[in-house]
Protein backbone atom coordinates (compact mmCIF):
# COMPACT_ATOMS: atom_id res chain seq x y z
CA UNK A 1 0.00 0.00 0.00
CA UNK A 2 1.17 3.77 -0.83
CA UNK A 3 1.94 5.56 2.29
CA UNK A 4 0.18 8.71 2.16
CA UNK A 5 1.95 11.79 2.15
CA UNK A 6 0.15 14.63 4.62
CA UNK A 7 -0.74 18.00 2.97
CA UNK A 8 1.21 21.58 4.00
CA UNK A 9 0.46 22.05 7.44
CA UNK A 10 2.15 24.62 9.60
CA UNK A 11 0.53 22.78 12.52
CA UNK A 12 0.48 18.87 13.08
CA UNK A 13 -1.84 19.53 16.27
CA UNK A 14 -4.07 21.18 13.12
CA UNK A 15 -3.17 18.10 10.52
CA UNK A 16 -4.28 15.47 13.38
CA UNK A 17 -7.69 17.61 14.04
CA UNK A 18 -8.62 18.06 10.65
CA UNK A 19 -7.80 14.10 9.40
CA UNK A 20 -10.51 12.95 12.17
CA UNK A 21 -13.00 15.43 11.17
CA UNK A 22 -12.38 14.47 7.76
CA UNK A 23 -12.22 10.76 8.88
CA UNK A 24 -15.68 11.25 10.62
CA UNK A 25 -17.35 12.86 7.41
CA UNK A 26 -15.81 10.41 4.69
CA UNK A 27 -16.70 7.38 6.85
CA UNK A 28 -20.49 8.45 7.46
CA UNK A 29 -20.91 9.01 3.46
CA UNK A 30 -19.27 5.44 2.98
CA UNK A 31 -21.46 3.95 5.31
CA UNK A 32 -24.45 6.18 3.71
CA UNK A 33 -23.32 4.54 0.15
CA UNK A 34 -23.10 1.76 1.31
CA UNK A 35 -26.76 1.49 2.57
CA UNK A 36 -28.27 2.58 -0.94
CA UNK A 37 -25.93 0.77 -2.86
CA UNK A 38 -24.17 3.81 -4.50
CA UNK A 39 -20.15 3.51 -6.07
CA UNK A 40 -18.22 3.18 -2.72
CA UNK A 41 -14.71 3.07 -4.23
CA UNK A 42 -13.59 7.12 -3.98
CA UNK A 43 -15.11 6.85 -0.48
CA UNK A 44 -13.00 3.74 0.15
CA UNK A 45 -9.34 5.68 -1.00
CA UNK A 46 -10.42 8.99 1.00
CA UNK A 47 -10.72 7.04 4.42
CA UNK A 48 -7.71 4.15 3.70
CA UNK A 49 -5.90 7.63 2.59
CA UNK A 50 -6.88 9.31 6.27
CA UNK A 51 -6.40 6.39 8.29
CA UNK A 52 -2.77 6.11 6.81
CA UNK A 53 -2.38 10.08 7.79
CA UNK A 54 -3.28 9.37 11.48
CA UNK A 55 -1.64 6.38 11.92
CA UNK A 56 2.42 7.38 12.56
CA UNK A 57 0.85 10.32 14.96
CA UNK A 58 -1.99 8.28 17.28
CA UNK A 59 0.69 6.21 18.85
CA UNK A 60 1.99 9.39 20.78
CA UNK A 61 -1.61 10.01 22.53
CA UNK A 62 -3.66 8.32 24.99
CA UNK A 63 -6.43 8.33 23.38
CA UNK A 64 -8.27 7.14 20.94
CA UNK A 65 -5.04 5.05 21.87
CA UNK A 66 -3.33 2.09 19.91
CA UNK A 67 -5.76 -0.72 20.12
CA UNK A 68 -8.81 1.79 19.68
CA UNK A 69 -7.22 2.59 16.29
CA UNK A 70 -5.84 -0.82 15.46
CA UNK A 71 -9.75 -1.29 15.90
CA UNK A 72 -11.10 1.18 13.66
CA UNK A 73 -8.61 -0.34 10.94
CA UNK A 74 -10.37 -3.84 11.36
CA UNK A 75 -13.39 -2.82 10.89
CA UNK A 76 -12.53 -0.92 7.84
CA UNK A 77 -10.76 -3.86 6.42
CA UNK A 78 -13.91 -6.08 7.56
CA UNK A 79 -16.06 -3.72 5.25
CA UNK A 80 -18.36 -3.07 8.65
CA UNK A 81 -18.45 0.68 7.54
CA UNK A 82 -21.25 1.49 9.70
CA UNK A 83 -19.28 0.51 12.91
CA UNK A 84 -16.53 2.53 11.52
CA UNK A 85 -18.62 5.30 10.90
CA UNK A 86 -20.15 5.02 14.96
CA UNK A 87 -16.45 4.44 16.02
CA UNK A 88 -14.66 7.51 14.35
CA UNK A 89 -17.74 9.59 15.44
CA UNK A 90 -17.40 8.75 18.97
CA UNK A 91 -13.61 9.69 18.95
CA UNK A 92 -14.20 12.91 16.95
CA UNK A 93 -16.34 14.27 19.26
CA UNK A 94 -14.57 13.28 22.31
CA UNK A 95 -11.62 15.10 20.56
CA UNK A 96 -13.44 17.88 19.93
CA UNK A 97 -15.24 18.79 23.20
CA UNK A 98 -12.41 16.72 25.85
CA UNK A 99 -14.60 14.11 27.25
CA UNK A 100 -12.23 11.74 27.16
CA UNK A 101 -10.44 13.70 29.62
CA UNK A 102 -12.58 13.20 32.24
CA UNK A 103 -11.18 9.71 33.82
CA UNK A 104 -13.40 7.74 32.28
CA UNK A 105 -12.31 4.04 31.35
CA UNK A 106 -12.85 4.38 27.47
CA UNK A 107 -12.24 1.50 25.08
CA UNK A 108 -12.75 0.56 21.26
CA UNK A 109 -15.81 -1.42 22.81
CA UNK A 110 -17.09 1.33 24.94
CA UNK A 111 -16.93 3.66 21.51
CA UNK A 112 -18.35 1.00 19.13
CA UNK A 113 -22.04 1.20 19.65
CA UNK A 114 -24.71 3.64 18.80
CA UNK A 115 -24.47 6.95 19.41
CA UNK A 116 -25.73 8.77 22.21
CA UNK A 117 -28.93 11.01 21.79
CA UNK A 118 -28.83 14.70 22.86
CA UNK A 119 -30.34 14.32 26.56
CA UNK A 120 -27.17 12.17 27.28
CA UNK A 121 -24.53 13.80 25.46
CA UNK A 122 -26.11 17.08 27.45
CA UNK A 123 -25.84 15.07 31.02
CA UNK A 124 -21.89 13.97 30.16
CA UNK A 125 -21.35 17.44 29.29
CA UNK A 126 -22.03 18.76 32.57
CA UNK A 127 -20.68 15.54 34.72
CA UNK A 128 -17.71 16.62 33.12
CA UNK A 129 -14.50 15.47 35.15
CA UNK A 130 -13.20 18.76 37.07
CA UNK A 131 -9.74 17.28 38.17
CA UNK A 132 -6.60 18.60 35.80
CA UNK A 133 -6.15 15.69 33.48
CA UNK A 134 -3.00 14.80 32.15
CA UNK A 135 -0.82 11.82 30.11
CA UNK A 136 2.67 9.96 31.41
CA UNK A 137 4.95 8.50 28.55
CA UNK A 138 6.43 5.47 29.55
CA UNK A 139 9.44 4.43 27.71
CA UNK A 140 9.50 0.06 27.31
CA UNK A 141 9.11 -2.73 24.49
CA UNK A 142 6.14 -4.09 25.53
CA UNK A 143 3.61 -6.55 23.92
CA UNK A 144 0.33 -5.61 23.67
CA UNK A 145 -0.72 -7.65 26.91
CA UNK A 146 1.48 -6.07 29.14
CA UNK A 147 0.41 -2.57 27.99
CA UNK A 148 -3.07 -3.23 28.37
CA UNK A 149 -2.27 -5.03 31.81
CA UNK A 150 0.40 -2.00 32.72
CA UNK A 151 -2.47 0.31 31.67
CA UNK A 152 -5.66 -1.42 33.86
CA UNK A 153 -2.79 -1.65 37.36
CA UNK A 154 -2.23 2.08 37.07
CA UNK A 155 -6.00 2.85 36.71
CA UNK A 156 -6.88 0.72 39.80
CA UNK A 157 -4.46 2.82 41.94
CA UNK A 158 -6.67 5.75 41.49
CA UNK A 159 -8.36 7.06 44.42
CA UNK A 160 -11.54 9.33 44.59
CA UNK A 161 -9.68 11.67 46.89
CA UNK A 162 -6.42 12.55 43.80
CA UNK A 163 -6.14 15.84 42.45
CA UNK A 164 -5.18 14.85 38.91
CA UNK A 165 -5.56 12.22 36.72
CA UNK A 166 -3.82 10.87 34.14
CA UNK A 167 -3.99 8.15 31.64
CA UNK A 168 -0.23 6.74 30.17
CA UNK A 169 1.14 6.29 26.71
CA UNK A 170 3.38 3.37 25.57
CA UNK A 171 6.24 3.93 23.21
CA UNK A 172 8.89 1.42 22.43
CA UNK A 173 11.75 3.05 21.06
CA UNK A 174 13.99 5.78 21.66
CA UNK A 175 13.09 8.02 18.23
CA UNK A 176 8.97 7.22 19.54
CA UNK A 177 9.54 8.62 22.87
CA UNK A 178 11.72 12.09 21.52
CA UNK A 179 8.63 12.28 18.64
CA UNK A 180 6.14 11.74 21.59
CA UNK A 181 7.51 15.09 23.78
CA UNK A 182 7.45 17.08 21.08
CA UNK A 183 3.91 16.49 19.75
CA UNK A 184 1.56 15.39 22.80
CA UNK A 185 1.73 18.58 25.23
CA UNK A 186 -0.97 16.40 27.69
CA UNK A 187 2.68 14.66 28.40
CA UNK A 188 3.69 15.64 31.90
CA UNK A 189 6.03 12.86 33.17
CA UNK A 190 7.77 10.07 31.59
CA UNK A 191 9.12 6.57 33.38
CA UNK A 192 12.25 5.42 30.87
CA UNK A 193 12.58 1.57 31.48
CA UNK A 194 15.59 -0.27 30.01
CA UNK A 195 14.03 -2.43 27.57
CA UNK A 196 13.48 0.18 25.03
CA UNK A 197 14.88 -0.22 20.99
CA UNK A 198 16.65 2.84 19.17
CA UNK A 199 14.30 3.16 15.99
CA UNK A 200 10.65 3.58 15.80
CA UNK A 201 8.81 0.85 13.99
CA UNK A 202 6.52 4.08 12.62
CA UNK A 203 7.54 5.85 9.13
CA UNK A 204 8.62 9.09 10.94
CA UNK A 205 9.45 11.22 7.64
CA UNK A 206 5.44 11.59 7.32
CA UNK A 207 6.02 14.12 10.08
CA UNK A 208 7.70 16.29 8.34
CA UNK A 209 10.46 19.05 10.07
CA UNK A 210 9.39 17.65 13.33
CA UNK A 211 10.96 14.02 12.78
CA UNK A 212 15.30 14.70 13.31
CA UNK A 213 16.82 11.73 11.39
CA UNK A 214 19.51 10.36 13.48
CA UNK A 215 22.31 7.39 13.13
CA UNK A 216 23.20 6.96 16.70
CA UNK A 217 25.73 4.40 16.68
CA UNK A 218 26.80 5.41 20.48
CA UNK A 219 22.93 4.33 21.73
CA UNK A 220 22.96 0.90 19.80
CA UNK A 221 26.09 -0.11 21.47
CA UNK A 222 26.01 1.95 24.80
CA UNK A 223 24.66 -0.28 28.03
CA UNK A 224 21.11 0.18 29.10
CA UNK A 225 21.46 2.55 31.98
CA UNK A 226 23.71 5.12 29.31
CA UNK A 227 21.13 4.61 26.96
CA UNK A 228 18.48 5.76 29.65
CA UNK A 229 20.84 8.76 30.28
CA UNK A 230 20.64 10.03 26.45
CA UNK A 231 16.74 9.43 26.45
CA UNK A 232 16.74 11.56 29.62
CA UNK A 233 19.35 14.43 28.66
CA UNK A 234 17.34 14.43 25.14
CA UNK A 235 13.75 14.94 26.93
CA UNK A 236 15.82 17.60 28.97
CA UNK A 237 16.64 19.13 26.28
CA UNK A 238 13.13 19.05 24.35
CA UNK A 239 11.02 19.38 27.42
CA UNK A 240 12.56 20.33 30.13
CA UNK A 241 9.62 21.18 32.51
CA UNK A 242 8.67 17.07 32.25
CA UNK A 243 9.74 15.03 35.35
CA UNK A 244 11.54 12.05 34.61
CA UNK A 245 11.37 8.78 36.20
CA UNK A 246 13.28 5.92 35.84
CA UNK A 247 12.77 2.19 36.27
CA UNK A 248 15.54 -0.26 36.75
CA UNK A 249 16.07 -3.87 37.21
CA UNK A 250 19.51 -3.60 38.78
CA UNK A 251 20.95 -2.04 42.07
CA UNK A 252 19.35 1.49 43.27
CA UNK A 253 22.70 1.80 45.45
CA UNK A 254 24.87 1.17 41.80
CA UNK A 255 22.49 2.82 39.06
CA UNK A 256 22.15 6.42 41.47
CA UNK A 257 25.50 7.16 41.95
CA UNK A 258 25.69 7.63 37.55
CA UNK A 259 22.36 9.21 37.19
CA UNK A 260 22.06 12.90 35.56
CA UNK A 261 20.27 15.28 37.75
CA UNK A 262 17.15 15.16 35.39
CA UNK A 263 15.33 12.21 37.02
CA UNK A 264 13.58 12.91 40.14
CA UNK A 265 13.36 9.82 41.36
CA UNK A 266 14.88 6.03 40.55
CA UNK A 267 12.55 2.89 41.23
CA UNK A 268 13.25 -1.04 41.56
CA UNK A 269 11.33 -2.57 39.22
CA UNK A 270 10.39 -5.33 42.21
CA UNK A 271 8.80 -1.96 44.47
CA UNK A 272 5.48 -2.13 42.31
CA UNK A 273 3.45 0.21 40.75
CA UNK A 274 2.06 2.27 43.90
CA UNK A 275 5.10 4.44 44.75
CA UNK A 276 5.23 5.31 41.20
CA UNK A 277 1.63 6.26 41.11
CA UNK A 278 2.25 8.43 44.12
CA UNK A 279 5.36 10.13 43.02
CA UNK A 280 3.77 10.65 39.70
CA UNK A 281 0.91 12.60 41.08
CA UNK A 282 3.10 14.16 44.03
CA UNK A 283 5.46 15.48 41.26
CA UNK A 284 2.15 17.07 39.31
CA UNK A 285 1.22 18.66 42.48
CA UNK A 286 4.16 20.56 43.34
CA UNK A 287 4.00 21.78 39.74
CA UNK A 288 0.78 22.78 39.65
CA UNK A 289 1.54 25.37 42.75
CA UNK A 290 1.23 29.15 41.55
CA UNK A 291 2.37 30.99 44.15
CA UNK A 292 2.25 34.52 43.17
CA UNK A 293 -1.25 33.99 41.90
CA UNK A 294 -1.42 32.16 45.39
CA UNK A 295 -0.75 35.17 47.17
CA UNK A 296 -2.82 37.54 44.70
CA UNK A 297 -5.83 35.73 45.58
CA UNK A 298 -4.94 35.78 49.26
CA UNK A 299 -4.55 39.47 49.21
CA UNK A 300 -7.85 40.15 47.23
CA UNK A 301 -10.10 38.67 49.42
CA UNK A 302 -8.66 39.82 52.83
CA UNK A 303 -10.13 42.53 54.53
CA UNK A 304 -8.10 45.89 54.27
CA UNK A 305 -7.98 49.20 54.61
CA UNK A 306 -6.98 51.45 52.24
CA UNK A 307 -6.12 54.87 51.92
CA UNK A 308 -5.30 55.98 48.39
CA UNK A 309 -6.01 57.81 45.51
CA UNK A 310 -7.42 55.97 43.06
CA UNK A 311 -11.35 55.80 43.77
CA UNK A 312 -11.43 52.27 42.29
CA UNK A 313 -8.74 50.63 44.69
CA UNK A 314 -10.24 47.43 46.08
CA UNK A 315 -13.18 48.05 43.77
CA UNK A 316 -14.86 49.65 46.35
CA UNK A 317 -16.38 53.20 44.60
CA UNK A 318 -17.84 50.57 41.70
CA UNK A 319 -19.57 48.47 43.84
CA UNK A 320 -21.13 51.14 45.97
CA UNK A 321 -22.04 53.15 42.73
CA UNK A 322 -25.68 53.77 41.85
CA UNK A 323 -24.39 53.89 37.82
CA UNK A 324 -21.48 51.94 36.91
CA UNK A 325 -22.60 48.87 39.23
CA UNK A 326 -22.61 46.98 36.12
CA UNK A 327 -19.39 47.28 35.53
CA UNK A 328 -18.86 44.39 38.48
CA UNK A 329 -21.06 41.77 36.35
CA UNK A 330 -18.72 42.53 33.71
CA UNK A 331 -15.77 41.70 35.03
CA UNK A 332 -16.31 40.39 38.26
CA UNK A 333 -15.53 41.55 41.41
CA UNK A 334 -12.08 40.17 42.02
CA UNK A 335 -10.23 41.82 39.37
CA UNK A 336 -10.99 44.76 41.63
CA UNK A 337 -10.31 43.13 44.71
CA UNK A 338 -7.01 42.29 42.97
CA UNK A 339 -6.21 46.25 42.43
CA UNK A 340 -2.48 46.14 43.45
CA UNK A 341 -1.17 49.44 43.34
CA UNK A 342 -1.83 50.94 47.01
CA UNK A 343 1.12 50.92 48.96
CA UNK A 344 0.07 49.33 51.76
CA UNK A 345 2.71 46.02 51.04
CA UNK A 346 1.22 43.04 51.37
CA UNK A 347 2.93 41.48 48.05
CA UNK A 348 6.49 41.03 46.72
CA UNK A 349 8.95 42.92 44.68
CA UNK A 350 9.72 42.87 41.40
CA UNK A 351 13.32 44.50 42.06
CA UNK A 352 14.53 42.43 45.19
CA UNK A 353 12.06 39.49 45.57
CA UNK A 354 12.00 37.07 48.28
CA UNK A 355 8.54 35.81 48.85
CA UNK A 356 5.85 34.97 46.34
CA UNK A 357 7.76 36.68 43.22
CA UNK A 358 11.15 34.68 43.88
CA UNK A 359 9.49 31.61 44.42
CA UNK A 360 7.57 31.97 41.02
CA UNK A 361 10.40 33.26 38.99
CA UNK A 362 12.61 30.08 40.31
CA UNK A 363 9.41 27.67 39.14
CA UNK A 364 9.70 29.22 35.94
CA UNK A 365 12.84 28.53 35.47
CA UNK A 366 12.82 25.02 36.05
CA UNK A 367 9.89 25.18 33.45
CA UNK A 368 12.39 26.73 31.07
CA UNK A 369 15.40 24.62 31.55
CA UNK A 370 17.23 28.11 33.16
CA UNK A 371 19.25 28.80 35.70
CA UNK A 372 17.41 32.08 35.99
CA UNK A 373 13.93 33.64 35.09
CA UNK A 374 13.04 37.31 35.58
CA UNK A 375 9.84 38.49 35.44
CA UNK A 376 10.02 41.92 33.95
CA UNK A 377 6.94 44.97 33.39
CA UNK A 378 9.02 47.66 32.54
CA UNK A 379 11.15 46.74 29.81
CA UNK A 380 14.90 46.23 29.65
CA UNK A 381 15.59 49.39 31.27
CA UNK A 382 14.27 48.36 34.43
CA UNK A 383 15.40 44.35 34.14
CA UNK A 384 17.22 42.93 36.92
CA UNK A 385 18.89 41.09 34.62
CA UNK A 386 22.20 41.96 31.97
CA UNK A 387 20.65 39.34 29.50
CA UNK A 388 16.99 39.17 28.49
CA UNK A 389 15.05 36.25 26.49
CA UNK A 390 11.66 37.68 24.61
CA UNK A 391 9.82 34.53 24.57
CA UNK A 392 8.18 35.11 21.13
CA UNK A 393 4.38 33.55 20.24
CA UNK A 394 3.58 36.26 18.01
CA UNK A 395 4.62 36.84 14.17
CA UNK A 396 8.21 36.53 13.43
CA UNK A 397 7.88 40.22 11.75
CA UNK A 398 7.00 41.64 15.00
CA UNK A 399 10.20 41.01 16.07
CA UNK A 400 12.07 43.76 13.73
CA UNK A 401 10.63 46.39 16.06
CA UNK A 402 13.33 45.18 19.01
CA UNK A 403 16.62 45.84 17.47
CA UNK A 404 16.32 49.60 18.15
CA UNK A 405 15.00 49.37 22.09
CA UNK A 406 18.09 46.61 22.46
CA UNK A 407 20.37 49.38 21.90
CA UNK A 408 19.47 50.58 25.16
CA UNK A 409 19.14 47.52 27.45
CA UNK A 410 21.65 46.51 30.32
CA UNK A 411 22.67 43.52 28.06
CA UNK A 412 22.02 41.61 24.51
CA UNK A 413 18.73 40.66 24.26
CA UNK A 414 17.88 37.51 22.47
CA UNK A 415 14.13 36.45 20.83
CA UNK A 416 13.51 32.98 21.50
CA UNK A 417 11.03 30.72 19.62
CA UNK A 418 9.95 27.04 20.80
CA UNK A 419 10.48 25.55 17.69
CA UNK A 420 14.27 27.01 16.85
CA UNK A 421 15.80 27.62 19.97
CA UNK A 422 17.23 31.05 20.66
CA UNK A 423 18.16 34.23 18.52
CA UNK A 424 20.60 37.03 18.78
CA UNK A 425 19.10 40.29 18.21
CA UNK A 426 22.12 42.04 16.77
CA UNK A 427 24.29 44.80 18.98
CA UNK A 428 22.92 48.20 17.61
CA UNK A 429 26.27 49.76 18.44
CA UNK A 430 28.67 47.25 17.75
CA UNK A 431 26.85 44.95 14.92
CA UNK A 432 27.68 42.10 16.70
CA UNK A 433 25.84 39.34 18.24
CA UNK A 434 25.98 36.77 21.36
CA UNK A 435 25.03 33.72 22.10
CA UNK A 436 22.74 32.00 24.66
CA UNK A 437 23.52 28.88 26.79
CA UNK A 438 20.07 28.47 28.53
CA UNK A 439 21.20 31.17 31.07
CA UNK A 440 18.70 33.64 31.87
CA UNK A 441 15.29 33.52 30.76
CA UNK A 442 12.54 36.88 31.33
CA UNK A 443 8.90 37.34 30.83
CA UNK A 444 8.54 40.50 29.30
CA UNK A 445 5.37 42.82 28.90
Amino acid sequence: MEVAKPPVYNSLWQLRADSWSGLEEASERLAVAVTQERPTERLVKEVDRLLDVLAPMEVYWAFPGVQTFQHARRLFGAGKYDRLARLIAAINRALITDSYRNGGQWSAEHLDREPLNGADALSLEHNRETRPYFEVLIVDDMTGAQERALREDLRRLRRRDDAFVYEVVVVPSFEDASMAVLLNFNLQACVIRRRFVHHSRHDLSQLGSFFEERSDHQLVDSPPEERAQMLARRIARLRPELDLYLMTEVSLEETAGRLSHHYRRVFHAREGLLELHLSILKGIEERYDAPFFEALRDYAHRPTGVFHALPISQGKSVVSSHWISDMVDFYGLDIFLAETSATCGGLDSLLEPTGSLRDAQELAAKTFGARKTFFVTNGTSTAPAREVTVAVTCHVPSMDRLPPDASNAPGPVFARSSVDGPTPLPDASSNRSETLEASTGAFVS
